[in-house]
């Protein structure tokens, strides 16, 4: 029985998807020297390949095909290693890209709408996709069988499992079974059936994923299984995974904070392939921080890259550098379990909210699932903007947003969340009647569960506004209204201006709520015969129309911009970051936790509460590094602030990179610990009283 997968934290995947001989031929392929890699680059856990993406096997395969230049069973020779070096196996499985199976057995190809088989064009790649609803289905089982029961992996990784959109004879007929209509071809009637099309193919997903748990399971009970890219797949999915393993989508920082918040108590683990660039490397220093922005927002970490030569041979230069950050982790690394995110901002997600405003579904399952959408989108800008403010922050899953855990926040932010059912509807009203403070914006709750418009806000009542259309004359200025500001202290670090607005706005009246922002209009649209300047038109008439409103509901506030305004921060508007500093200090007084600096832009902050032990952690990195280019060049901490009532502070250490007590002073209901100029990244330990 393995528990690794719980309490590892350096892992590493050699990533090199190897074509048969005279290309790739494994001439000198050696156990010994992979062995003296793995202790330079101080991992404890490795992803073996065992079936790569040209389908090749790494083993001793009775059912596939064994790569032709491999003269021993790789994983039999590997395995022996790892167990020897206490690392933990995990066998890694790919799932639709399969070029042998899928040149072997044409009838098992997936085919797109045209009736022609789908394939991942890359700008280096070219790999065939097969359907699990076929022969290849009992293929990836036996062959997945042959692995867990000879060579007993500590845990398996399934890449690219996610299900493509097929037009094979076994999907074409088992989607007409369920849904009683044959399956769209056409891009009007795929999008007008886009609700039972997505819901088919997260289907298959979980029957081949319930499939695979319960064949190997059997086998080994113990087995930890993940998916690659967990955290794009919808909740019933992951949670159907022991663990979740992503790779980044919005850099590793903030891709981490997302896996981490999307898989509560199922141990996330990020990996950043795209960091690593074998033959032309980054600065050791760079390797340090891009761990360390992964472990200090919870997450195991994992680094992969192509460090095989094509005899089979490594290039040692990686095993150094990734070494350098997995000895520093080692240092830290007993601070990282058993402890959870202080709670006092979330940013809802909703998985059904993400496939409202899709303009089209792409066949093959991982680029749709990288794609993005308009809610992610927005999502991401307050991602930014939290982090930005130095408060705490989480992202929480609509299905967990019940009112008990609601209440462990003072603010919820709601991203594009363009569906919400009563549900949650009321859940979300009852917390700010009891004092919560609610940012909603653009559309959200505009849509019914179908993805159709409503005529009004579900949350109307909520806003205390009503909708009356969308505004799209101003699509082609680039910069859709402005803003006239009323008089709010929101608006205390706004210059003395008409800040601008995106493309597209929407029309309100109030039906209660306090307007703190009205538009005014473009001076003119852009035409072929339109036009002021070289830039976006300046204002022009003041309108009626209510762009910013607040309403007071029992005990809490409910602030709504009716513009998508989180989505923005992705733009680079300079104006959004002033107008959330404000929102942030004028609805959440005295965090639990702070910090006071003038380097917001440099310093980052993870939050972390150990109650079994009565200690914070709190991880804080610096982006320098990045910004010099590698060098390690130390700035001032700032200073971190404590509210009293949180949390009463016996001391605070700084643990890693050096041990030092630092100074604890007390003013008035908050601690404040001025911290020491930081290089890449630092830890503090704060012990408090029960």
């Amino acid at each position: 029985m393995s528990n690794k997968y719980k309490t590892t934290y350096r892992s590493y995947l050699i990533d090199h998807h190897s074509p048969d001989p005279p290309i790739v031929t494994f001439d000198n392929l050696n156990a010994e020297e992979y062995e003296e890699f793995f202790k330079n680059a101080n991992i404890d856990s490795l992803i073996l390949y065992c079936k790569d993406h040209w389908g090749a096997a790494y083993y001793n395969t009775k059912i596939g095909k064994k790569h032709p230049g491999l003269k021993q069973d790789w994983i039999a020779e590997l395995k022996e290693v790892l167990t020897k070096n206490d690392i933990e196996f995990t066998a890694y499985y790919c799932i639709e890209y399969d070029n042998h199976a899928g040149i072997s057995h044409p009838d098992w190809r997936i085919i797109d709408k045209d009736g022609q088989p789908l394939r991942r064009i890359d700008e280096f790649a070219k790999w065939w996709l097969c359907c699990y609803e076929t022969g290849y289905r009992e293929y990836c089982i036996q062959q997945l069988k042959e692995i867990v029961s000879n060579y007993q992996p500590d845990s398996l990784f399934l890449d690219i499992l996610g299900a493509s959109l097929c037009y094979c004879p076994s999907c074409l007929a088992k989607f007409k079974d369920i849904y009683g209509y044959d399956l769209p071809r056409d891009e009007r009637s795929i999008m007008d059936k886009k609700g039972d099309i997505l819901e088919f193919l997260d289907l298959k997903t979980k029957e081949f994923l319930k499939l695979i748990k319960s064949t190997l399971k059997e086998i080994d009970p113990s087995l930890a299984i993940t998916i690659n890219f967990s955290s794009h797949y919808t909740k019933d999915v992951r949670d159907m995974l022991d663990y979740q393993f992503s790779e980044p989508w919005a850099g590793n920082w903030l891709s981490a904070a997302y896996a981490r918040d999307t898989a509560v108590g199922r141990y996330p683990q990020l990996g950043p392939g795209e960091e690593s660039r074998i033959y032309d490397y980054k600065p050791e220093n760079i390797y340090i921080l891009d761990i360390a922005e992964i472990t200090a927002q919870g997450c195991k970490a994992c680094i992969y890259s192509g460090s095989q030569h094509i005899d089979g041979t490594l290039e040692h230069e990686e095993a150094k550098r990734m070494g350098a950050a997995y000895k520093e982790v080692k240092r830290y690394q007993k601070y990282l379990g058993q402890r959870s995110p202080v709670k006092e901002i979330a940013i809802l997600q909703s998985d059904k909210a993400a496939n409202i405003k899709l303009d089209k579904i792409i066949p093959d399952a991982i680029l749709k699932a990288k794609q993005g959408n308009e809610h992610r989108r927005a999502l991401l800008g307050a991602m930014k903007l939290c982090d930005y403010s130095k408060i705490p922050w989480n992202i929480l899953p609509e299905q967990d947003a019940c009112y008990q855990e609601l209440m462990n926040y003072k603010m919820l932010i709601l991203p594009n969340v363009y569906y919400i059912n009563d549900e949650l509807k009321q859940n979300i009203k009852r917390f700010v009647e009891n004092g919560g403070f609610v940012i909603a914006c653009g559309e959200t709750g505009l849509y019914d569960k179908n993805g159709d418009v409503l005529d009004d806000f579900s949350l109307s009542d909520i806003y205390a506004c009503s909708y009356i259309g969308t505004c799209d004359k101003y699509v082609d200025n680039g910069w859709g209204a402005y803003l006239k500001l009323n008089d709010d202290d929101v608006w205390k670090y706004m210059p003395d201006t008409t800040p601008p607005v995106s493309k597209l706005w929407h029309q309100i009246k109030t039906e209660g709520a306090k307007t703190i922002a009205n538009y005014i209009l473009p001076s003119t649209e852009v035409t072929m015969d339109k036009w002021v300047n070289w830039w976006s038109p300046p204002p022009g008439e003041l309108t009626e129309y209510p762009a910013v409103t607040i309403n007071n509901i029992g005990k809490g506030i409910v602030l709504y911009t009716a513009f998508d305004f989180l989505s923005m921060e992705n733009e680079r508007f300079n104006w959004i970051k002033k107008f959330f500093k404000g929102i942030t200090e004028q609805y959440i007084q005295k965090p639990k936790l702070s910090l006071s600096t003038e380097n917001m832009n440099i310093l980052k902050m993870s939050y972390f509460d150990r109650k079994d032990r009565q200690e914070l952690i709190i991880h804080q990195v610096s982006n320098m590094c990045r910004m010099t280019g590698g060098h390690d060049i130390a700035v001032d901490g700032g200073t971190l602030v404590v509210n009293s009532n949180f949390r009463e502070i016996k001391s605070a250490h700084i643990v890693y990179p050096d041990n030092v007590q630092l100074k604890v002073e007390k003013l008035d209901d908050v601690y404040k610990i001025k911290l020491p100029d930081i290089g890449i990244h630092q830890v503090i330990k704060i012990d408090y009283m029960e």
